[in-house]
């Protein structure tokens, strides 16, 4: 049986990823992973009433920047540590 190639209209839409780990991890990472706490929260909590969503996006915006935080604070001690 023959593999199934991936359809070219797909492959002719989607851009090409040269390298998606990034070479630095700088102080914004905590708000990135903020906003990206705050989007995942908002698509989990779609159905669910405003008040409901607002209090699901501000505990997802807060968990995520919580963990880019100490995410930051690891790689940081990692670095210090590293060049001792």
């Amino acid at each position: 049986m023959r593999p199934i190639a991936p359809c070219p209209v797909i492959l002719a839409i989607l851009p090409r990823v040269e390298d998606p780990w990034p070479d630095t991890i700088g102080i914004q990472l905590p708000f990135t992973a903020a906003a990206a706490g705050g989007v995942l929260a908002a698509a989990a909590s779609a159905l669910g009433s405003p008040e409901k969503q607002e209090r699901a996006i501000k505990l997802g915006g807060l968990v995520g920047f919580t963990l880019g935080s100490v995410f930051y604070c690891l790689a940081l001690l990692v670095q210090v540590a590293s060049s001792l």
